[in-house]
Protein backbone atom coordinates (compact mmCIF):
# COMPACT_ATOMS: atom_id res chain seq x y z
CA UNK A 1 0.00 0.00 0.00
CA UNK A 2 3.03 2.25 0.22
CA UNK A 3 2.99 2.76 -3.55
CA UNK A 4 -0.68 3.74 -3.42
CA UNK A 5 0.03 6.31 -0.71
CA UNK A 6 2.96 7.71 -2.70
CA UNK A 7 0.88 7.93 -5.88
CA UNK A 8 -1.93 9.73 -4.06
CA UNK A 9 0.52 12.11 -2.38
CA UNK A 10 2.03 13.08 -5.75
CA UNK A 11 -1.42 13.66 -7.26
CA UNK A 12 -2.51 15.69 -4.24
CA UNK A 13 0.63 17.85 -4.21
CA UNK A 14 0.18 18.54 -7.93
CA UNK A 15 -3.45 19.59 -7.27
CA UNK A 16 -4.68 16.86 -9.62
CA UNK A 17 -6.87 15.44 -6.84
CA UNK A 18 -8.46 16.83 -3.70
CA UNK A 19 -7.68 15.85 -0.12
CA UNK A 20 -11.07 14.17 0.34
CA UNK A 21 -10.67 12.22 -2.92
CA UNK A 22 -7.23 11.07 -1.79
CA UNK A 23 -8.59 9.92 1.56
CA UNK A 24 -11.48 7.92 0.07
CA UNK A 25 -9.21 6.38 -2.60
CA UNK A 26 -6.72 5.28 0.08
CA UNK A 27 -9.54 3.68 2.09
CA UNK A 28 -10.79 1.91 -1.05
CA UNK A 29 -7.28 0.53 -1.66
CA UNK A 30 -7.15 -0.72 1.93
CA UNK A 31 -10.44 -2.54 1.36
CA UNK A 32 -8.88 -4.56 -1.47
CA UNK A 33 -5.91 -5.45 0.69
CA UNK A 34 -2.36 -6.56 0.03
CA UNK A 35 -3.42 -9.32 -2.38
CA UNK A 36 -4.45 -6.75 -5.01
CA UNK A 37 -1.96 -6.69 -7.92
CA UNK A 38 -0.11 -3.38 -7.99
CA UNK A 39 -0.64 -2.27 -11.61
CA UNK A 40 -4.44 -2.66 -11.73
CA UNK A 41 -4.71 -1.31 -8.19
CA UNK A 42 -2.76 1.79 -9.22
CA UNK A 43 -5.08 2.33 -12.19
CA UNK A 44 -8.18 1.87 -10.03
CA UNK A 45 -7.02 4.20 -7.28
CA UNK A 46 -5.85 6.86 -9.73
CA UNK A 47 -9.16 6.75 -11.58
CA UNK A 48 -11.19 6.74 -8.36
CA UNK A 49 -9.33 9.73 -6.92
CA UNK A 50 -9.63 11.71 -10.15
CA UNK A 51 -13.30 10.74 -10.51
CA UNK A 52 -14.10 11.99 -7.02
CA UNK A 53 -12.15 15.16 -7.72
CA UNK A 54 -14.09 15.70 -10.96
CA UNK A 55 -17.31 15.44 -8.96
CA UNK A 56 -16.10 18.00 -6.43
CA UNK A 57 -15.05 20.34 -9.21
CA UNK A 58 -18.16 19.81 -11.34
CA UNK A 59 -16.24 18.34 -14.29
CA UNK A 60 -17.58 15.59 -16.57
CA UNK A 61 -16.12 12.49 -18.17
CA UNK A 62 -16.87 10.67 -21.41
CA UNK A 63 -18.28 7.17 -20.90
CA UNK A 64 -16.10 4.18 -21.80
CA UNK A 65 -16.75 2.63 -25.22
CA UNK A 66 -19.60 0.12 -25.06
CA UNK A 67 -17.39 -2.55 -26.66
CA UNK A 68 -15.06 -2.27 -23.65
CA UNK A 69 -17.92 -2.44 -21.23
CA UNK A 70 -19.69 -5.54 -22.64
CA UNK A 71 -17.10 -7.91 -21.18
CA UNK A 72 -17.46 -6.27 -17.77
CA UNK A 73 -21.23 -6.76 -17.88
CA UNK A 74 -20.66 -10.51 -18.34
CA UNK A 75 -18.07 -10.82 -15.56
CA UNK A 76 -18.71 -12.96 -12.50
CA UNK A 77 -17.02 -10.15 -10.56
CA UNK A 78 -19.43 -7.40 -11.57
CA UNK A 79 -21.44 -7.79 -8.36
CA UNK A 80 -18.25 -7.49 -6.30
CA UNK A 81 -17.36 -4.34 -8.23
CA UNK A 82 -20.82 -2.89 -7.60
CA UNK A 83 -20.48 -3.58 -3.86
CA UNK A 84 -17.26 -1.59 -3.80
CA UNK A 85 -18.79 1.24 -5.81
CA UNK A 86 -21.72 1.35 -3.37
CA UNK A 87 -19.20 1.54 -0.52
CA UNK A 88 -17.54 4.52 -2.24
CA UNK A 89 -20.92 6.18 -2.72
CA UNK A 90 -21.85 5.61 0.92
CA UNK A 91 -18.49 6.98 2.04
CA UNK A 92 -18.90 9.96 -0.29
CA UNK A 93 -22.51 10.55 0.67
CA UNK A 94 -23.75 10.73 -2.92
CA UNK A 95 -24.30 8.57 -5.98
CA UNK A 96 -21.63 8.59 -8.67
CA UNK A 97 -22.67 9.45 -12.23
CA UNK A 98 -23.22 6.44 -14.48
CA UNK A 99 -20.17 7.25 -16.62
CA UNK A 100 -17.92 7.23 -13.55
CA UNK A 101 -19.53 4.02 -12.31
CA UNK A 102 -18.80 2.29 -15.61
CA UNK A 103 -15.12 3.18 -15.50
CA UNK A 104 -14.89 2.06 -11.88
CA UNK A 105 -16.62 -1.20 -12.79
CA UNK A 106 -13.91 -1.79 -15.41
CA UNK A 107 -11.15 -1.17 -12.88
CA UNK A 108 -12.70 -3.13 -10.03
CA UNK A 109 -13.53 -6.13 -12.25
CA UNK A 110 -9.94 -6.15 -13.51
CA UNK A 111 -8.65 -6.16 -9.94
CA UNK A 112 -10.98 -8.93 -8.82
CA UNK A 113 -10.10 -11.04 -11.87
CA UNK A 114 -6.40 -10.76 -11.13
CA UNK A 115 -6.98 -11.44 -7.44
CA UNK A 116 -8.96 -14.55 -8.33
CA UNK A 117 -12.11 -13.28 -6.69
CA UNK A 118 -13.28 -11.35 -3.68
CA UNK A 119 -11.62 -11.90 -0.33
CA UNK A 120 -12.76 -8.83 1.59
Amino acid sequence: MVQVQERLKILLEANVITKEASKIAAEAADRLGAQAPQAPLDMLITHLATALTRLERGEELEAPPESMFKEVQQSVYLQNAMEEIRWVENRLGSILPEKEQKFLQLHYVSNFQQMGGRSL
